[in-house]
């Protein structure tokens, strides 16, 4: 599939239209919809049903329309970096989640972007399933991760951070008058668990070995999605400790007793040649901490 296709089928998508997307594109009408045709001739389906006043995706049009994104945005970070050789310009991206660790990584890369006028920081937050899957097909050159696994597929640096596990309740809890939480404080309650499966997989085997009677009730991916779902009584979620905890009067965070704590990697794909600007940026990172 052409690159360019792909862009027009981008924008039938994105405009819901075939007319409307035509003349964005400048370009005739008919010459859009015979190269969607043809496109979906040679695929063997049908990407979308025509409706009077716009499109409707279909399962495999929705697929293609994803991956088209993906495809056309590696397509255009490939030539921007070949067109700026080695010299120190292009976008940097980065996939973090939420924490102190922000700090790190933004006063590290913040003297790289005031020195050289063609740097330019993307900048994302995202689950860190989210941030795996992007650096694996390119979309992400580093991703910041809270994790004790052993990770063979990635380059990465450990850096100077532990967070803690703990229990977030409604202020009104019987929990939130206690110091700390135990694990049997956790038996026969709804919890609420983080989708990450970075993290999760020493919280699972921790509730397996230690809490009986356990319902899980919610997952989550961010932590205002967490603290609302709290609120709302789904449960009590099981989340690494954070500053904002402390100033919260809705709910209260409580620290887990005999949870190892998560320690936090920058991360970025193996096995693959650094362009200057990311390895100036690995550099001053390894600046910072010391």
């Amino acid at each position: 599939m052409e690159i360019r296709v792909l862009e027009y089928y981008i924008a039938i998508v994105d405009h819901k239209s075939i007319t409307h997307a035509a003349n964005a594109l400048h370009i005739s009408q008919s010459t859009l919809s015979r190269q969607i045709m043809d496109m979906e001739e040679r695929l063997g389906v049908t990407l979308f049903e025509r409706g009077k006043r716009e499109i409707t995706l279909t399962e495999d049009g929705d697929y293609l329309y994803q991956r088209a994104k993906e495809i056309v945005q590696l397509a255009g970070d490939t030539e921007k970096k070949i067109l700026a050789g080695q010299s120190l310009s292009g976008t940097i991206r980065i996939g973090i989640g939420e924490g102190s660790v922000n700090e790190l990584i933004l006063s590290s890369i913040q003297p790289v972007i005031a020195e050289n006028k063609d740097v330019v920081l993307d900048y994302q937050t995202l689950a860190a399933d989210k941030i795996f899957h992007d650096i694996d097909v390119g979309l992400l050159d580093f991703g910041v991760v809270w994790t004790n696994d052993n990770l063979s597929r990635y380059e990465f640096l450990t850096l100077p951070y532990e967070n803690y596990w703990g229990a977030v309740v409604p202020a009104e809890d019987p929990l939130a008058e206690k110091k700390e939480v135990v694990a049997a404080d956790l038996r026969h309650r709804s919890l609420i668990l983080p989708q990450q499966l970075d993290v999760i997989s020493d919280l699972k085997k921790y509730l397996n070995e230690y809490v009986t009677g356990v319902r899980v009730t919610g997952y989550y991916d961010m932590n205002y999605n967490m603290i609302a779902m709290v609120k709302a009584g789904i449960g009590t979620a099981l989340t690494l400790d954070k500053p904002e905890y402390q100033n919260m009067t809705e709910v209260s965070f409580k620290p887990l007793r005999a949870l190892k704590p998560i320690g936090v990697k920058l991360i970025w794909k193996a096995d693959q040649r650094l362009t200057r600007l990311n390895q100036t940026f690995i550099d001053a990172i390894k600046t910072s901490i010391g």
